[in-house]
């Protein structure tokens, strides 16, 4: 261990993203009397010091908790927080898939929809425009004091939160031991999969922070304000078109055959992607001997600027003929029935019209007969997968998304005797945008096919990598770029904000005795959010220099990708971002674009909510036992605006709906030693539809002539909060200050869960009946399962083996939940984005000045969205060795070496169902390495 030396001001310079220089530096120092000699105060610092915190934590809360830590926040090469939080027992992450990074978490198997997300208690603005889920990207892992997940609830927490809470908070001066600290970070990096296809692949950070304390530590301020810039390079394949069966299926709900499946067509993406993060923080506090008051500001942007290019190669639909009776086995291929050719109409057919539909009447069965679109040789069940035409094209769209999330809170509290009061004032924005999207397309569909093409057959010796078998006389499309023909530009803009307000007010009375104390309280929060999306362009480049030409002619190349996801594939012609936002800006010159109000606003809308909340509990002490026992309700109220596509009577509508909950809760906390904890809980919590859902736009269509109503596709504002009963049971060993075993077992129980596709309802008018497609609540779905972590430091060991540390984390979990969808029904799925199997692993070291830490994270697999025919979308197991390590070369001087994603592989790999063989999107971001240093002064 090493030993701190006092000093009243701090200053670092830190090539790093970990929250400080020497971790002794950013919490209070702590001694153990038990480790030293006589006499002797032993300094714990660097991971240990981290790991003690984070387990002091846990062991002294009422509640279940997970606590991360300042340091180990920045231990680890992650990229903002949600990478961090995906080592935390029983905490999932959902990937973002064009950067590969972590962007949203779910709380042992319950989406990111269902928890509760704060800055230093302030609920955050939620910016995604259909979900109340919060995107995590927009926050860096530094900067932060701790980040705090709690899974079972008590009446003075939302109640919203079937999952859990999580909050991130950030420092204040008096986190500190110093009374004054002065720090200054920096890092620098390189992505390897960016630096070996020639694109940017740098990175770069640096962080300061200010703190102090005076007037007699009375008074402190902290200062802290972060920028850094990453590039990467994402490349990716993913299916075009849904893999259909083999025989012909009947409508998109129809079970299919999963044994025997093919697919459409795959695309190609080729990524480049620059980041740039910035923000800061600050607080101001006072502390006196009654009162504490504070001021806390928090500021986070995320800008991405990049292009993604993508090349598609998909089988097309064509004209097929159709069976009379669709349920006929027994009909024969139409190759096999050509008996003769006519010179209008084609080939002549040796079926009769009582077996396929005669379209124009004369008696025969011709080519003229064809009506259907389809993939099959026939439109019915004797029809089987036999494309016959494709498509290869060329498309390009930039990437530009701006993210800001900001948090200002002001409040304290007020000890009277018995009495004490809490009170805060919050503020939080958030704003999701898409300044300016661009996208053009060149492609083969006016290419000379021949008349009798085929399709394209798909080969592969890994699923993950499907290759087009083209044929003969399409042999150079994906080499001559004047094959490729202009198919269309288009420019568009949209933004989605959020603006929330809250007040709470908290007062507990201490009583004394078995009572030990009663709390109650109340909270207001406001929520307007706005959501709006603009057409800009939609149209060619005629009347431009580009008007004509072809891809090869366009001058809108910047260069030729030879391979791509490590040597798969061949790609082709890449887009230059410049050349064609500088052609569409051009084509919007020479054609201006005024799409109809329908067209501009039927994305449109806006949501005010309120929420009103009040609680009372009482904490009951039996000297070993405690007992926290109350209810909490809470009423919401939801105002929405949209747009209604409704012919000549389209405008914008309105809905509104309110409803209130009553959630009780009882938590024991039994401590039966110093080092044993026992916590069981019986609690409820709710969760609101996802915002999408009930505010969804109108669309009418009508009974040509009559104008009667013969079908509605809306939101569905009547939708029922989902409502959960959660049991918790949990066992806490501390053998020491630096260790931990134990054991978690959860059941929850939740009716009306809400699944992501709408279904058909009939609906009896005056007129007759007609059919309303809409969002609907799920029946009933449960989540049961058991979490296991071990943190053990191996001082006691001989040398040099008392320097190594032992951490794992086990959750197994099962979750099924029932749709009540007609064609689901008796088939439960597992609950949308909860794998069932998750756990973590690490080594770590720390002696002669050296830190190290090894650490491996394996995420099972999940469906993350449901699909037509049952056969859903789901995201394969994922893992990642990342390694950190820092050499103090002096008391003063460090240096650092870290490798994200050491094994290289995938960040995202979804199929069509539970099985492999079926490809949907499979994504590799690369390595990235990073190389720190830092001095302490």
């Amino acid at each position: 261990m090493q030993s701190t030396r006092p000093s009243a001001v701090r200053s670092a310079f830190h090539l790093s993203a970990s929250c400080a220089a020497l971790a002794a530096a950013c919490v209070p120092a702590i001694g153990h009397a038990e480790d030293a000699a006589p006499g002797e105060t032993i300094v714990v610092t660097g991971q240990r010091l981290s790991t003690e915190t984070a387990i002091g934590a846990k062991r002294t809360a009422d509640n279940v908790v997970d606590v991360i830590s300042a340091d180990d926040l920045g231990k680890l090469p992650d990229a903002n927080v949600a990478d961090s939080l995906a080592r935390v027992p029983g905490l999932s992450v959902i990937v973002n898939q064009d950067t590969g990074e972590g962007e949203y978490v779910t709380v042992r198997g319950l989406a990111g929809t269902y928890n509760a997300v704060s800055i230093n208690g302030v609920r955050v603005a939620q910016t995604n425009p259909d979900s109340r889920d919060v995107s995590l990207t927009v926050l860096p892992p530094n900067g932060l004091a701790e980040v705090r997940v709690t899974k079972t609830l008590t009446p003075d927490l939302d109640g919203d939160a079937i999952g859990g809470t999580i909050n991130f908070r950030t420092p204040t001066a008096f986190d500190f031991k110093d009374s004054t600290i002065i720090r200054l970070y920096g890092a620098a990096g390189i992505n390897q999969q960016a630096d070996k296809a020639g694109e940017k692949a740098g990175s770069y950070q640096i962080q300061g922070d200010f703190g102090t304390r005076f007037a007699d530590d009375r008074f402190g301020i902290f200062v802290s304000a972060n920028y850094g810039v990453s590039h990467g390079n994402g490349q990716e394949t993913e299916n075009d078109g849904e893999w259909e069966p083999y025989n012909w299926r009947k409508d998109a709900e129809e079970i299919i055959d999963e044994s025997n499946m093919h697919l459409p067509g795959i695309d190609l993406d080729y990524r480049r992607l620059k980041q740039t993060r910035y923000g800061g923080n600050i607080s101001l506090d006072y502390r006196g001997d009654a009162t504490q008051l504070y001021l806390r500001g928090q500021y986070s942007r995320q800008e991405q600027r990049g292009t993604n290019d993508l090349t598609d190669y998909r089988n097309r639909p064509t004209a097929r003929l159709t069976q009379v009776d669709i349920e006929d086995r027994n009909l024969a291929q139409p190759d096999a029935m050509i008996v003769g050719e006519d010179p209008v109409k084609g080939k002549i057919y040796g079926y009769t019209t009582a077996q396929i539909v005669d379209r124009d009447g004369d008696g025969r069965i011709t080519d003229a007969d064809t009506g259907t679109n389809g993939y099959w040789s026939l439109n019915g069940r004797s029809g089987v997968w036999n494309p016959k035409q494709f498509q290869f094209a060329r498309n390009f769209e930039t990437i530009n998304l701006d993210q800001t999330l900001y948090t200002v809170n002001a409040g304290g509290s007020s000890q009277l005797g018995k009495l004490s009061l809490e009170y805060d004032l919050s503020y939080s924005g958030g704003e999701r945008s898409n300044p300016d999207s661009y996208s053009v397309s060149y492609g083969c569909d006016q290419c000379a096919w021949p008349l009798n093409a085929t399709g394209i057959d798909w080969v592969s010796s890994n699923p993950r990598f499907p290759k087009a078998g083209l044929p003969a006389f399409a042999r150079f499309v994906e080499t001559d770029s004047s094959l490729l023909l202009f198919d269309g530009a288009s420019h568009e803009r949209s933004k989605q904000t959020d603006n929330r307000i809250a007040f709470r007010l908290d007062g507990r009375y201490d009583v004394g005795g078995v009572l030990d104390h009663v709390k109650v309280g109340a909270k207001f929060m406001r929520s307007k959010r706005k959501y709006d999306s603009t057409r800009l362009y939609d149209g060619d480049f005629a009347g431009t220099p580009l008007d004509g030409l072809n891809l090869d002619q366009s001058g809108l190349v910047e260069k030729e990708v030879t391979s791509m996801l490590g040597g798969q594939y061949y790609y082709g012609d890449v887009f230059s971002r410049e050349a064609v936002i500088a052609a569409i800006r051009a084509a919007e010159q020479v054609n201006p674009f005024a799409p109809d109000d329908t067209d501009q606003l039927a994305d449109d809308k806006r949501s005010t909510e309120k929420v009103y909340a009040a609680y009372a509990l009482a904490n009951f002490d039996f000297d070993t036992l405690r007992v926290i026992a109350g209810t909490r309700m809470e009423r919401r109220e939801t105002h929405n605006v949209f747009w209604s596509d409704d012919g000549a009577n389209s405008g914008f509508d309105t809905t509104d709906r309110g409803y209130t909950v009553l959630l009780p809760s009882v938590n024991a906390i039994w401590r039966p030693s110093p080092k044993a904890t026992v916590r069981a809980a019986i609690w409820t919590g709710y969760s609101p539809p996802e915002y999408g859902y009930i505010s969804a736009g109108q669309s009418v269509t009508r009974e040509p002539g009559t104008g009667e109503i013969i079908a509605i596709s809306r939101g569905n504002p009547d939708l029922k909060a989902a409502r959960a009963l959660n049991l918790d049971l949990s066992a806490e060993y501390y053998p020491d200050s630096s260790s931990i075993i134990s054991a978690t077992a959860y059941y929850k129980r939740i009716r009306n869960f809400i699944f992501t596709n709408g279904s058909e309802v009939p609906a009896t008018t005056p007129n007759g009946s007609i059919e309303i497609t809409q969002p609907q609540n799920g029946e009933t779905a449960k989540v049961y399962g058991m979490e296991f972590n071990f943190i053990k430091s191996l001082q006691g060991l001989p040398e040099p083996f008392d320097g190594f540390g032992i951490e794992a984390n086990l959750t197994v979990q099962h979750s099924e939940a029932e749709t009540g969808l007609p064609y689901r029904k008796g088939r439960p799925i597992r609950l949308i984005n909860t794998p069932h199997l998750m756990y973590n692993a690490a080594l770590t070291f720390q002696k002669y000045g050296i830190e190290a830490k090894l650490s491996y994270n394996y995420r099972g697999k999940f469906i993350e969205d449901m699909r037509d025919n049952a056969v859903d979308k789901w995201v394969r197991p994922n893992k990642s060795l990342d390694f950190h390590s820092r050499f103090h070369l002096t008391d003063q001087f460090a240096v650092d070496f870290d490798v994200a994603n050491i094994l290289g592989g995938w960040k995202y790999w979804t199929t069509k169902g539970d099985n492999p063989s079926y490809m949907k999107d499979y994504m590799e971001p690369g390595r990235t390495f990073l190389m720190r240093a830092s001095y302490v002064f």
